[in-house]
């Protein structure tokens, strides 16, 4: 099976339903938590030409990246943000990545780890959230945040910067902010484009095919609409047609029984039914 790649597209509305940061950190939660299960790699935020949503869309992104970030190294990339206030409320993730402290002693060649580059001395160490800072033996720039594998073990530990080819677990995801969903559609040239929508076909009808493109796709890119307009209306202001942009408009949740479907909500269904696809 081709390994693929999981992205997710939500508009920057996402949670201009809630009026208050504690409403939209706990919305947020739900979709980070959500992306983080299903393995979504990246997780792009486009422009609802509804509205300006520039401060939300900067909420979202901040408390996304916060939640994929390893706990041991929130403080030292993150400091004080008002955006974070409610940050105590999110789920935690548990991903691979999200490693707990142990001893020095315990850690062996071969271990990944995520860290930040810091300079003592003239020198490039790295924290990695044990306790001590580790010898980097790549260049980087200090403050940055490196995915790090080490290259010999306790008391000479030293690390060295990962090649991505090294990584074989899940290792989180990143956050972009993206144009219109009919330019992100068409600019990230995902290998195969689902549009989850009320209005799209039922899922149990298109089933087999789906099934299929996902077979032969290396790039799997979701996109859902806003907790006001879904994806048809969102398309109509660039004149667009989603039967026109992907084959697949999908109704993920045919025959629903409550009024509307929250967003956080069509999406953990939506990506139940790629993983479902995926791993048949």
């Amino acid at each position: 099976m081709i390994p693929q790649q999981l992205w997710v597209a939500l508009p920057d509305s996402l949670v201009s339903d809630s009026n208050h940061l504690r409403g939209k950190t706990l919305k947020i939660g739900a979709v980070g938590r959500a992306c983080s299960i299903f393995g979504v790699s990246r997780m792009y935020l486009y422009k609802d030409s509804s509205g300006n949503y520039e401060d939300d869309c900067g909420v979202i992104k901040k408390v996304l990246e916060y939640m994929e970030t390893p706990q041991y190294l929130r403080k030292r990339i993150f400091g004080q943000v008002k955006a974070l206030r409610y940050a105590g409320l999110l789920p935690p993730l548990r991903i691979p990545h999200h490693k707990l402290e142990i001893p020095l002693s315990k850690v062996r060649v071969g271990d990944l780890r995520e860290g930040v580059v810091v300079r003592v001395g003239g020198k490039n160490l790295v924290d990695v959230g044990l306790s001590s800072l580790v010898p980097l033996e790549s260049s980087m720039r200090e403050g940055g945040r490196v995915t790090v594998i080490f290259t010999s073990q306790s008391p000479e530990l030293r690390c060295r910067v990962a090649r991505r080819e090294e990584i074989k677990e899940y290792w989180g995801y990143v956050v972009k902010r993206a144009p219109s969903l009919g330019k992100l559609v068409r600019s990230a040239k995902a290998n195969l484009t689902i549009l989850a929508s009320r209005k799209g076909k039922a899922i149990s009808k298109i089933w087999l095919d789906l099934v299929g493109e996902v077979k032969d796709s290396r790039s799997i890119m979701l996109a859902l609409g806003s907790p006001k307009r879904g994806v048809f209306e969102i398309l109509s202001d660039e004149d667009m047609n989603p039967f026109q942009l992907s084959r697949f408009t999908v109704n993920t949740i045919p025959d629903q029984n409550t009024t509307t479907v929250r967003t956080e909500e069509a999406l953990l269904a939506s990506l139940a039914i790629v993983n479902l696809a995926i791993n048949l």
